[in-house]
């Protein structure tokens, strides 16, 4: 559920990003298969001053955000699109464009500017023993020596986060190694 999150402590001494964020999960809204691009934007447009989740509850900005601008891959039933994302914080007025590479995505939370990537993470198994190709958007906030700090999922290693943004389905939205920032 919606709330602030943090790096565990302690954190290392190399640490570069924001100290925390509020970050909205899946689970604070209706399609909570499928909303975690829903919940990117929250998060992000919460951090740039958009939304304000102590003066209204997240569950009803994730709902007016889910009825304006469902999940669209598909109908729905595969997630969220890049497009729809960027059409999200655009509806609240703010323009994203496109970083690209470890070194852009590590200078950018370096100065405390998080950032909304998309990751390929297993979309469940077929017959218990084929991964199925799946995808997570998530805002990184933060990265040290050994770890990049997301909402919506928590630390990743550096090298479980390169393959997962080197992953099938982020190439399929034209995300591969690539994130979204604030144009301002």
């Amino acid at each position: 559920m919606a709330g602030i999150v943090a790096p565990d402590e302690p954190v290392a001494a190399r640490y570069y990003g924001l100290k925390s964020i509020f970050e909205f999960t899946n689970g604070d809204g209706s399609f909570v298969r499928t909303n975690c691009g829903q919940a990117a934007a929250a998060t992000y447009l919460t951090f740039r001053g958009r939304f304000f989740p102590a003066l209204d509850e997240p569950a009803r900005i994730m709902a007016a955000i889910e009825s304006a601008d469902p999940p669209d891959n598909f109908g729905g039933a595969f997630g969220t699109s890049r497009r729809r994302v960027v059409r999200i914080c655009r509806r609240h007025g703010l323009l994203l464009r496109e970083i690209a590479g470890e070194p852009a995505l590590r200078e950018e939370l370096a100065a405390g500017r998080p950032v909304i990537v998309m990751l390929g993470v297993c979309g469940g198994r077929l017959f218990n023993r084929i991964d199925l190709p799946g995808g997570h958007w998530m805002v990184a906030y933060g990265f040290d020596d050994d770890h990049v700090y997301l909402t919506n999922h928590g630390q990743m290693t550096w090298d479980e986060f390169r393959r997962g943004w080197a992953a099938f389905v982020p190439r399929l939205i034209g995300m591969r190694g690539k994130g979204l920032v604030s144009v301002q």
